[in-house]
C-alpha cells in the first residue's frame, strides 16, 4: 500500500472517530432502538478514493470502498439503507474481526459483498475462527444476513470473496449460482406472501441462490429474474432466501446493490422491500395473521353512522339528504345524520400464494330500520387477502356491496411478520372512505400510506388480543381530496359549471383513526372501528363572503364525520 493511500484511509478513520466521538473498533450510527444490527466494515474497505481537495468516496473502478456510510457522493453507498433502517434499528459498524466479545449484545449481523483479495490486495479475508464465531452466534439465537453480488467474468470488478463466504454459508445449507440477472425490474405478484405494496422491485445485477439439502426450514422470500430487455441472458431463480439454524436464522440476498442507489429509482419500491426484509431478521414471536390455509366462514355485524354540521347561512345546507334524519341539539339547529347496518358473511378459499380469495355476502342492509335488500340484486364483495393479512384487491357487485366496500378491509389485520411485538409499527397502503356531504351516495375513496402501530396486548371481550391502531391528520390537498369527493354529483356536474370552491387551496383538514382488536390465538379480527372527520371551508362563488372569521365560518364551514364498526358475531 502506498503512503498516499495509507494517509487517505487514516484521514477517513480519524474523521469518523471525530464525527461519532468514539474509537473506531465499533462505530455507532444510532442508538436507543431495541434490535441491534452490526454491519461489517472489517472485511470491506472504507471509502478511500480522493476527488479534488474535499471529497473522499468509494472507487468508481472496482468495489473498493463502496457500500460505505456518510459517503453522499458515490451511488453505491448504503446511506439510503441506513437512513431507512435507523428508524427501527440500532445500527453500528464493526472495524475488527468477529469474536464472541464483539457480538455480545448484538441481535443481527449484516455482511455484504466481502472484499475479494484477488481484486483488492488489502482485503481482510474472513478467517475459519470468525466463521465458527458466526455459526455459534446464529446457533444461540442471533440473526445473520449475507448479501452477495453478480457472478460473471465481465463483472469481476464487482466480485466478492467466494471461498470463505462459501464455507460460512454451506453449514447453513445455502450457496449461490454463477449467474447475473443484470439490472432488472422485477414485478411482484399481487398478494405476494412476504412483500406487500410493492409492484416493482429492482434487482441490481445480482446472482440467484441455491438451497442445499442440509438447509433447515428454507423459505424463498423472493424469486428474481433478468428482465426481457436483456437478450443475452435468461436468468431466473431465488433472490432472497431464509433458513433456520439452531435458535437463530440466516437470510441470504443475491445482490448488495439493490439497497444502494437503486432505492432512488422512482419506478421501483426497493425501500419498501428493504424495510420488510429486515423485519424478518427479528426473532420469532409467534404472531400470526388469520389462518387462511383452509376454508373458513366468519360473520360480522356492520354499523356505519355519520353526522354533519353546516350553518344555515351556507348554501350547501340546502342540499337534500334522502334517508337522513335530523339531530336538533337546539331548536334552531338541524344536523343531518344517518345510520346504516348490515351483516356480512366472509368465506375464504386458499390460493397458491399462501393467502386466500374471500367472498363476502352482504345481507340485511338497512338505513336506520328500513331494510334495503332487494331479492333480485346480488350484493357481494370479492377480496384477495395475502398471507400476512393484507387486503390487496377489492371488487364489488351490487349497490349495497359497493357502498360498504371501502371499509371492508377492516375485517383483516395486517401482521407483517411473526416477529412483530407490542410497540412495533409498519406502513401499509390502505383505501379510506372520504366523508361526503351526502354519505348515502356511493363514496369516494382515497388511498394513503398509513402507519399502523401494534400498540399493546390486551384482553378484549374475554380473549387475549392485539390492539392495532392507525391515526393520521392531513390537509385535504395533501391527500388529494377535491370538491368532487365531498359534494354530490349533481352539484359538481351542474350544467352551468360548479359554483363552489375551497376558500383556501389546502381545503381544510381530514382526521382519521382506525382500530383493530385481533385475537392472538387465531389472528381473526374481533372488532374493528374506523372514524373519519373532515372540516373544510367551501365558498359559493355566487355569494360574497364576509371578512371576519365568524362570517367565514357561518357562510362556508362544513363538518362531516363518519364512523364504521365491524363486530364479529359468535
Amino acid at each position: 500500500m502506498n503512503l498516499k493511500r495509507i494517509l487517505t484511509i487514516g484521514f477517513v478513520l480519524f474523521f469518523i472517530s471525530v464525527l461519532f466521538g468514539q474509537n473506531t473498533d465499533v462505530i455507532c450510527f444510532n442508538t436507543n432502538k431495541n434490535f441491534k444490527l452490526l454491519f461489517d466494515y472489517y472485511h470491506h474497505n472504507l471509502p478511500s478514493t480522493k476527488v479534488g481537495n474535499h471529497i473522499v468516496t468509494g472507487s468508481w473502478i472496482d468495489s473498493d470502498g463502496r457500500y460505505g456510510w456518510n459517503d453522499f457522493v458515490h451511488t453505491n453507498t448504503l446511506d439510503h439503507a441506513y437512513t431507512i433502517l435507523s428508524k427501527d434499528y440500532a445500527i453500528s459498524m464493526s472495524r475488527v474481526p468477529y469474536s464472541d466479545k464483539l457480538l455480545k449484545g448484538i441481535d443481527g449481523v449484516v455482511i455484504f459483498a466481502l472484499d475479494n483479495p484477488s481484486l483488492i490486495p488489502t482485503a481482510k479475508v474472513l478467517s475459519d475462527n470468525e466463521i465458527e464465531v458466526l455459526h455459534g452466534f446464529v446457533r444461540k439465537g442471533g440473526s445473520l444476513m449475507v448479501m452477495l453480488n453478480a457472478i460473471e467474468k465481465n463483472r469481476f470488478n464487482e466480485s466478492f470473496e467466494m471461498k470463505q463466504t462459501g464455507q460460512l454459508l454451506e453449514k447453513f445449507g445455502l450457496s449461490w449460482n454463477n449467474d447475473d440477472t443484470h439490472y432488472s425490474d422485477n414485478v411482484i405478484a399481487v398478494g405476494h406472501p412476504y412483500f406487500y405494496d410493492v409492484p416493482v422491485f429492482h434487482y441490481g445485477a445480482g446472482c440467484t441462490l441455491k438451497i442445499l439439502p442440509n438447509a433447515k426450514q428454507p423459505e424463498i422470500l423472493l424469486s428474481v429474474y433478468s428482465d426481457s430487455t436483456y437478450k443475452d441472458r435468461k436468468v431466473k431463480g431465488s433472490g432472497i432466501v431464509s433458513v433456520r439454524y439452531g435458535k437463530g436464522k440466516v437470510i441470504l440476498v443475491g445482490d448488495a446493490g439493490s439497497w444502494t442507489g437503486n432505492i432512488s429509482r422512482p419506478w421501483a419500491d426497493n425501500g419498501k422491500v428493504l424495510t420488510q426484509l429486515f423485519r424478518y431478521m427479528k426473532p420469532d414471536n409467534d404472531v400470526i395473521a388469520m389462518d387462511l390455509s383452509k376454508a373458513r366462514k366468519l360473520v360480522y355485524e356492520v354499523n356505519v353512522a355519520g353526522l354533519q354540521a353546516i350553518p344555515s347561512a351556507n348554501t350547501l345546507s340546502e342540499i337534500v339528504h334522502p334517508k337522513y334524519e335530523m339531530f336538533n341539539p337546539r331548536p334552531t339547529t338541524q344536523m343531518p345524520y344517518f345510520e346504516a347496518s348490515a351483516e356480512v358473511e366472509i368465506n375464504t378459499v386458499p390460493n397458491i400464494l399462501g393467502g386466500a380469495q374471500a367472498n363476502v355476502s352482504v345481507r340485511n342492509f338497512k338505513w336506520f330500520d328500513k331494510n334495503e335488500d332487494l331479492e333480485q340484486q346480488e350484493n357481494v364483495i370479492s377480496l384477495i387477502i395475502g398471507k400476512q393479512g393484507k387486503v390487496v384487491q377489492i371488487d364489488s357487485k351490487g349497490v349495497n356491496a359497493q357502498w360498504l366496500a371501502p371499509d371492508i378491509a377492516l375485517i383483516s389485520a395486517l401482521l407483517p411478520a411473526n416477529s412483530v411485538q407490542s410497540g412495533d409499527s409498519w406502513q401499509s397502503m390502505e383505501s379510506i372512505r372520504i366523508p361526503a356531504l351526502r354519505a348515502t351516495d356511493l363514496p369516494s375513496v382515497s388511498t394513503q400510506n398509513l402507519n399502523i402501530l401494534y400498540a399493546q396486548d390486551i384482553v378484549y371481550k374475554g380473549k387475549p388480543s392485539r390492539y392495532l391502531i392507525s391515526m393520521e391528520e392531513a390537509w385535504l390537498s395533501d391527500w388529494g381530496i377535491s370538491l368532487a369527493n365531498i359534494l354530490p354529483e349533481e352539484v359538481v356536474n351542474d350544467i352551468g359549471g360548479i359554483n363552489f370552491r375551497f376558500l383556501h387551496d389546502r381545503g381544510g383538514k381530514i382526521l382519521f383513526k382506525r382500530e383493530q382488536w385481533v385475537d392472538q390465538k387465531t389472528g381473526v379480527v374481533l372488532e374493528a372501528k374506523q372514524q373519519t372527520r373532515i372540516i373544510t371551508w367551501i365558498q359559493d362563488n355566487r355569494k360574497a363572503v364576509g371578512i371576519s372569521n365568524l362570517d367565514k365560518d357561518n357562510e362556508t364551514i362544513v363538518s362531516i364525520a363518519n364512523i364504521t364498526t365491524f363486530t364479529l358475531k359468535d
